[in-house]
């Protein structure tokens, strides 16, 4: 189902598809919290009209017309063509979600978002109280608003999930963050961890936290049934769980900057992911199909060959170090990431294990027929719960006892009806 070769793409494009794309729709932002990559405010001059915006769907398209789109801020409800994005976008066949502070969503924006084709939307939230999240974000009330912008989502048929800053104020919080989430009928709950940008040069995580934080979650992680548990920004998990004897799936891969992720910003710059400030080039001098295949820069990137400890790691393949904070840290991303603690061993390189079979990673009560469960297979690991559990909810509405390859073609020709790639 993840189609990367629709006749347009070119030889490097099809090497690293973006099956994630981050898109910053604005720098406004009704908050000025401090751990802001974005240091969010004010509408940035020249940001992207809303014919740009089309012209960039239109050219991600062309390099996978898969995409998840992350459709984020600043605050993405200061825009007035927030709907209008988002129909383009589902129109397109791409799984269109939304990261927001939540504080400006009401029950029937969520109703229209959904009806324009929005799949899921992301709250971030600081604390499991409201008291420290809203002096964290200085907006009085921001909890609760947040809050009730998860239950309305759920409400209205909107996946949602959580996405928590994790910093040296609120590490200690981890079970109480995924209790919160499944209180609230999330399906995951995303630790990310800081990476030193915009605003957030004020705040920070221990190295010492760090690696006591990741090890929580990978305990939680392989514990929880009841939604799922991700660390985000920190690649040094899949080492913690390999040490663990954590079966790794062939392909994972930690940090997926400029491989198989890319960012574009409100005024149309790209970059590899949010927290790099590299400018690979812009929208509206040059496609964005152009940007992604030609870039010096990704070359480096997808080359792989890293300086310090990380170009001696034996976790190199499945980890890679966090990129946007080696820049961050020593103005050149093909440096270390200094917040991981290991000391390589000169040990062989780790790489992924055969990949799983899909009864492995699915614990869903329909049936799938062997030919729907090969196609499931070679979708991205990073995707196929997301894939599957869209399928999942059709096959439930349909009254389908037994998923089939042909039941598969027909959600893609009937929910997903630009995608006109070739079978995978």
């Amino acid at each position: 189902m993840a189609d990367i070769d629709n006749g347009n793409s070119t030889d490097k494009s099809r090497d690293y598809a973006p099956y994630i794309v981050s898109w910053n729709l604005t720098g406004q932002c009704n908050l000025f919290c401090p751990h802001c990559y974005m240091d969010a405010r004010k509408r940035a001059a020249g940001e992207l009209t809303t014919l740009e915006a089309k012209g960039v769907i239109d050219g991600l398209y062309q390099l996978n017309p898969n995409i998840m789109l992350v459709l984020t801020g600043g605050e993405p409800m200061m825009r007035d063509d927030i709907y209008e994005i988002v129909e383009y976008a589902s129109s397109k066949g791409f799984i269109t979600v939304m990261g927001s502070n939540g504080t400006l969503l009401t029950k029937d924006n969520l109703k229209r978002l959904k009806n324009a084709g929005l799949k899921g939307l992301g709250i971030s939230i600081d604390s499991v109280t409201p008291t420290y999240h809203d002096s964290f974000r200085l907006y009085y009330g921001a909890w609760n608003l947040s809050i009730d912008a998860l239950k309305f989502a759920r409400e209205v048929g909107l996946q949602t999930q959580v996405d928590v800053t994790v910093m040296d104020k609120n590490c200690n919080d981890l079970d109480g963050f995924v209790d919160m989430s499944v209180g609230l009928g999330a399906k995951a709950v995303n630790f990310f961890f800081l990476v030193c940008t915009g605003r957030a040069r004020k705040e920070f995580i221990s190295t010492e936290n760090y690696e006591t934080a990741l090890r929580k979650i990978a305990t939680i992680s392989d514990t929880e049934k009841r939604l799922m548990v991700r660390a985000r920004c920190a690649p040094h998990i899949y080492r913690i769980l390999h040490e663990d004897s954590v079966h790794i799936p062939q392909g994972t891969r930690g940090c997926l900057a400029g491989r198989s992720y890319m960012r574009v910003d409100p005024v149309g710059n790209v970059t590899a992911c949010p927290y790099m400030p590299d400018n690979l080039g812009n929208v509206k001098e040059r496609s964005v199909v152009d940007i992604w295949t030609d870039s010096p820069k990704l070359t480096l990137l997808r080359d792989g060959q890293y300086k310090g400890r990380c170009g001696r790691c034996e976790y190199t393949e499945i980890c890679g170090g966090c990129r946007a904070r080696a820049l961050a840290q020593h103005g050149d991303f093909m440096e270390e990431d200094s917040l991981c603690l290991y000391e390589p061993t000169g040990h062989d390189k780790v790489t992924g294990k055969d990949k799983v079979e899909l009864d492995d990673n699915f614990q869903g009560s329909i049936q799938w027929d062997d030919a729907a469960k090969a196609r499931m297979k070679r979708t991205p690991a990073f995707m196929r719960n997301m894939i599957i559990g869209l399928i999942e909810k059709k096959a439930n509405e349909k009254g389908i006892a037994v998923i089939t390859s042909d039941f598969v073609d027909e959600i893609k020709s009937q929910d997903y009806s630009r995608m006109h790639g070739k079978k995978t």
